[in-house]
């Protein structure tokens, strides 16, 4: 049986302004490297609205299955 993917709601709250952010510092970039990616929607966020960039994931192992 598949593992239930976790969902945090600060996540989708605070998105927006973080993607504002981001936007303006990773203008230059092309790769990030997300230190303890938690549930993920970061990511899955992130990722989407800013293609350009190669967005790469990490959490300890025991978290993984929930990012995936």
């Amino acid at each position: 049986m598949p593992e239930a993917k976790s969902h945090a709601p600060s996540c989708e709250r605070n998105q927006g302004p973080i993607l504002k952010v981001l936007r303006q510092h990773f203008a230059d970039r092309r790769r990030v490297l997300e230190i303890g990616s938690g549930t993920g929607q970061h990511a899955v966020h992130f990722a989407g609205a800013l293609p350009e960039l190669t967005w790469q994931t990490s959490d300890l192992e025991a978290n993984l299955a929930g990012i995936r």
